[in-house]
């Protein structure tokens, strides 16, 4: 029942913001989302799709990027709704973006909790589907490419929300790496780049701002700075229904530094969703690659910082 209402909302929010999708009025700015980002007008039309849509379930927890938490009655499920994971791609009418609906048992869930995930693209109308234990189906077909290196890497992250030039130092080895045989691709989408990897389409994906902030704490001026103020890092309700994809496929993937990302939160204790770190990549090896990279660039950042100042970095 969870799995087949969260679906059929996935295609009702793509129905009702196809129209506005790269239209002047998309993008005028109607507010401010529970974490801080900018709401625009394609949000605002897609975020009455879900509220209306819970309205007639009287035993009911859902999260939606916006709003925040709602809960009503005595709830068996949590839903985490990004109604639309991409917003400026949406906007813009670019195909890179999405509507990414992840399920978990209500309480206190952890990503490794989540039972059901589906991602719907609003451009295409192309379908995920994840559930625990039961394998990921698609209207598109699921084949992650193999036999990669950081020399021919295809590979998606982001910089919206995020300071470039700390995160350009602490990235570099895959910047540079790849040279004219790869690519680096901001997609505007979490959620996007994930069904990206399990489709085969890049080789990987890379958002590590927040291991960045825990291993330089320094570098959170920065984000803060880039942010208006607030951290923009990527959350749980970007990130969830993609991680299942990624997991039922057999896909490694961890956080900036390697740890497993099950024992993550989907909501911290003030019902905001969790900021997390994504390495999710199509193979064992090139997971290790990635890693290394990071660590080096870790390094890197930390040592610049200290003999430059904070300056250059933060301001």
């Amino acid at each position: 029942m969870d799995e087949s209402f969260a679906l059929d909302l996935a295609r009702r929010v793509r129905e009702a913001v196809l129209p506005l999708m790269g239209t002047p009025g998309a993008r005028d700015r109607v507010g401010t989302a529970h974490g801080g980002d900018p709401t625009y007008a394609i949000d605002a039309a897609a975020e009455r799709v879900v509220v209306e849509a819970f309205a007639g379930r009287p035993d009911v927890a859902f999260f939606t990027e916006d709003e925040g938490l709602t809960v009503r009655g005595r709830p068996r499920s949590l839903f985490l709704v990004d109604p639309i994971d991409g917003t400026r791609p949406a906007a813009a009418g670019f195909e890179t973006s999405c509507v990414s609906i992840a399920v978990a048992p209500y309480g206190r869930p952890t990503i490794g909790d989540v039972s059901y995930g589906c991602i719907v693209e609003l451009a295409s109308g192309a379908e995920y589907e994840a559930r625990r234990g039961g394998g990921a189906t698609s209207t598109r077909r699921l084949r992650p490419t193999t036999s990669r290196n950081l020399g021919a890497l295809f590979w998606a992250g982001g910089f919206r929300g995020q300071p470039a030039v700390i995160t350009a130092v602490v990235l570099q080895d895959l910047f540079d790496a790849p040279g004219s045989e790869g690519a680096f691709f901001d997609q505007g989408s979490a959620a996007t780049s994930l069904a990206c990897v399990a489709r085969g389409s890049v080789d990987a994906f890379v958002d590590v701002g927040p291991t960045i902030i825990e291993a330089v704490p320094e570098s959170r001026a920065g984000f803060e700075r880039v942010g208006g103020g607030s951290i923009l890092n990527t959350t749980t309700y970007d990130t969830a229904a993609g991680y299942l994809l990624a997991a039922e496929l057999g896909l490694p993937l961890s956080d900036g530094t390697g740890a497993s990302l099950d024992g993550v939160p989907l909501l911290d204790d003030l019902g905001k969703a969790s900021t997390v770190s994504s390495v999710c990549a199509a193979t064992p090896e090139l997971h290790a690659e990635i890693l290394d990279a990071v660590s080096r660039g870790l390094k890197r950042l930390r040592s610049l910082m200290d003999e430059a100042g904070l300056g250059p970095f933060v301001t």
